[in-house]
């Protein structure tokens, strides 16, 4: 299926703890291209070690008046076996969609439902990168931020980054965006 005829998927992104451990699911099914449900879980993946540095640079360089994740809301999250249950349980057979999640966010779920004994996620080829299709459509094999994708396609995303929901709001504008020009 091309990516310009999808319009029953689930758009989603991760946030991790420096450690590349899971912090944060969001995420948006889409049915009949227009109705939205949404999904929002923080996983109690508190970070260690060395990626707490990371962690505490990230949290206070974020900021804003929704701020990033905190240490405390971490510490209160969902166990991220039901985190992911419950994400699995969402998307069902639903094709997915993502900004860079090929390596990224798709992988870490696999391992997630590895480590906590899940099963496999059979995607079945059914993943949309917006970053691989912007590469294979314009011919340039550069990484391209999703603020660089919004800025391309004239979307405003909005000024929160690194929340899971509001990422997955901005790249559900972005592939819409790109489906309208591509149809074409």
């Amino acid at each position: 299926m091309l990516f310009t005829e999808l319009k029953n998927y689930v758009v989603f992104d991760l946030e991790m703890n420096g450690s590349n451990q899971i912090i944060e699911i969001g995420a948006l099914k889409v049915t009949t291209g227009q109705d939205i449900e949404k999904f929002s879980v923080i996983v109690n993946n508190p970070p260690m070690g060395s990626g707490m540095a990371s962690f505490k640079f990230i949290s206070q360089s974020m900021g804003g008046d929704d701020g990033w994740i905190t240490l405390e809301m971490i510490q209160n999250g969902m166990a991220e076996e039901r985190a992911l249950t419950r994400f699995m349980k969402f998307v069902g057979d639903y094709p997915v969609v993502g900004h860079a999640i090929v390596d990224g966010d798709v992988q870490l779920i696999k391992e997630g439902l590895r480590y906590n004994d899940l099963g496999k996620w059979k995607t079945n080829g059914k993943v949309f990168d917006t970053q691989q299709i912007h590469r294979a459509l314009n011919g340039n094999p550069n990484d391209i931020s999703l603020a660089g994708l919004a800025d391309e396609y004239e979307v405003e995303i909005g000024t929160q980054k690194h929340r899971a929901l509001a990422d997955s709001r901005a790249t559900l504008a972005v592939f819409a965006a790109m489906q309208k020009v591509w149809a074409k």
